[in-house]
């Protein structure tokens, strides 16, 4: 399904949760950048009252990006959005494959109620992130006339499409995701290494060349530790092995479906799919919580 297809709720919170994430990201960068820049300046080849001024301005424009970043608290915004866009996407697709607690009813009103309930439920435990919520978005159908045609199909096309446009789909995503991320902490690693030895190359050359009065050495270190933040801000090898593992469960989900023939099966199947797909959102939660 696009995104235009679930709830006006859905997008919302998912277009909080990117807007936050951007944010957040963008900001610690800049505050790497001005601690990098500031480390630079500090080798200091101009000792004058300017070039100090300069530098020390580098170091307070760090300072600010720093008190910037922990009075706005995007992550929580990221996180706690993130959370509620996980939630309303997975009530959807029980919804739409007629999954509990969306089963046959003897009206698709009462159906729709209960969808309804549970939106509202969502939105009510999480009213903190009410200001990010607004938009256009508010104005979209909660119920799309696409979940509405897709709920309406046969067990065997709602079988088709939640194996393709769903099942397939997470497999494929969380697949690449954990390979892209044991990429990254690969080349970070390395990155990391490269930086400390450098650092230590020219501790060591000060006893060869004591002659020098110039060493970027402190440049060398403060960007060390800034790749160690952003591996710990980016938890790379954490969520590829996290990764990994959702995308072999849902593998091995996968092989099930076969074996459903019937509504009341199609709903076990459905919920045990989307338990596994719950459980990055339920991450999402903890960080909340923290």
């Amino acid at each position: 399904m696009e995104q235009k297809d679930y709830p006006g709720l859905y997008r919302a919170a998912d277009n909080a949760s990117i807007s936050a994430q951007s944010a957040y990201l963008r900001s610690v960068k800049w505050h790497i950048f001005t601690l990098i820049l500031g480390a630079l300046l500090a080798i200091n080849p101009l000792p004058n009252a300017i070039y100090s001024l300069i530098n020390a301005s580098v170091f307070l424009a760090a300072l600010g990006i720093s008190i910037f970043i922990a009075s706005k608290r995007y992550e929580r915004a990221w996180y706690s959005a993130r959370a509620v866009a996980e939630s309303v996407k997975t009530a959807t697709w029980r919804y739409i494959m007629r999954a509990e607690p969306f089963l046959d009813a003897n009206s698709v009103h009462e159906v729709n109620a209960v969808f309804r309930d549970m939106l509202r439920d969502i939105l009510s435990s999480n009213n903190q992130i009410g200001d990010l919520l607004g938009g256009d978005d508010c104005a979209n159908e909660q119920i799309t006339p696409e979940m509405q045609s897709i709920r309406a199909r046969d067990i065997e096309d709602r079988k088709n499409f939640y194996l393709s446009a769903r099942i397939d789909e997470q497999r494929k995503w969380y697949a690449k995701k954990s390979k892209h991320n044991k990429k990254r902490s690969s080349q970070f690693f390395a990155l990391l290494v490269v930086l400390q030895a450098t650092a230590i190359a020219l501790v060591l050359s000060r006893i060869a060349f004591p002659e020098w009065k110039i060493w970027p050495t402190e440049v060398f270190v403060v960007a060390a530790g800034a790749v160690t933040t952003w591996i710990q801000l980016k938890r790379f090898q954490e969520i590829a092995t996290a990764y990994a593992l959702t995308a072999h469960e849902i593998g091995i989900i996968r092989t099930k479906l076969d074996e459903v023939n019937s509504n009341e099966l199609f709903s076990d199947f459905v919920r045990d799919a989307e338990n596994a797909f719950s459980r990055e959102h339920t991450q999402w939660i903890a960080k909340v919580e923290k």
